[in-house]
């Protein structure tokens, strides 16, 4: 039986690196390597192996900080065991005092640490396609002014920003889908722009999608279909354009409130 994260320890891994104020890069770096893990789980069993190696919120965990490690956003060893203490006692003490009970968690963390970094090959490097995305879309509002450098406000023009938002979304949910290490990051990102593009029915900024795909993906049309029709098999894209919507919504609603104070 493939090994796949839960909807749970997914929920756990978000929760975590919220309270931990990690951004984007950090969060999505540590559940590809939480992926990976379950990869490894799966290609093991058969073979008298039938169970994880590492507890699964410790794991997790300790994807978040070999994530804080590779993303230059480190967090102490003793906060993220609090905030895992924290959500698994979410009526409990803030913290853990600096006793034994600490002391034990940190042993086992870091023998933990060990065993996860060997069943990863010590590779704990994750190239997201959010990064791409921004860079992509910057390069689409140069083309559009005919060569001429967008200026700053032309970057925050309320239509790039909601092409941005929605492939963001996308891309989030295509790391929860574990669909990362299965294409590159570019042609990941093109195809998120792409869907975000046609969900909300705008054209691209070339002749035809094989120009468009040559110049921004470096790749064929053929290829940033097919991700774009893998991501769709995996990522509901019409609950992330809600959510895109809602967040507007919102964003708008608190413009207008401040304004009339």
């Amino acid at each position: 039986m493939t090994r796949q994260p839960t909807s749970d320890e997914i929920f756990y891994l978000k929760s975590a690196a919220r309270m931990l104020l990690f951004p984007t890069s950090t969060w999505a770096t540590g559940l590809v390597l939480f992926h990976r893990y379950c990869d490894y789980i799966s290609s093991q069993r058969g073979s008298n192996r039938d169970k994880d190696v590492i507890p699964s919120q410790i794991c997790i965990l300790l994807c978040l900080y070999l994530a804080s490690k590779a993303t230059e956003e480190p967090r102490r060893q003793q906060d993220i065991i609090n905030v895992g203490y924290k959500l698994e006692h979410p009526n409990g003490d803030a913290f853990l005092r600096v006793d034994e009970q600490m002391d034990a968690l940190r042993n086992t963390m870091t023998q933990a640490e060990l065993v996860l970094v060997r069943i990863l090959g010590f590779d704990v490097n994750v190239e997201l396609p959010h990064n791409w995305i921004a860079s992509i879309l910057y390069g689409m509002a140069w083309w559009e002014t005919k060569g001429v450098p967008p200026s700053d406000t032309e970057l925050v023009d309320t239509r790039v920003k909601d092409v941005a938002r929605l492939a963001w979304l996308v891309a989030n949910n295509a790391v929860s889908a574990g669909l990362v290490d299965r294409e590159s990051a570019r042609v990941m990102a093109a195809a998120c722009i792409l869907i975000s593009l046609r969900a909300d029915s705008l054209p691209l900024p070339a002749s035809d999608l094989s120009e468009w795909a040559d110049v921004w993906a470096r790749s064929s049309a053929s290829r940033v279909e097919r991700v774009q029709r893998l991501i769709e098999e995996h990522v509901d894209i019409a609950k992330c354009k809600q959510e895109r919507d809602a967040s507007n919504s919102r964003r708008a609603n608190r413009e207008v409130s401040y304004e009339s104070q």
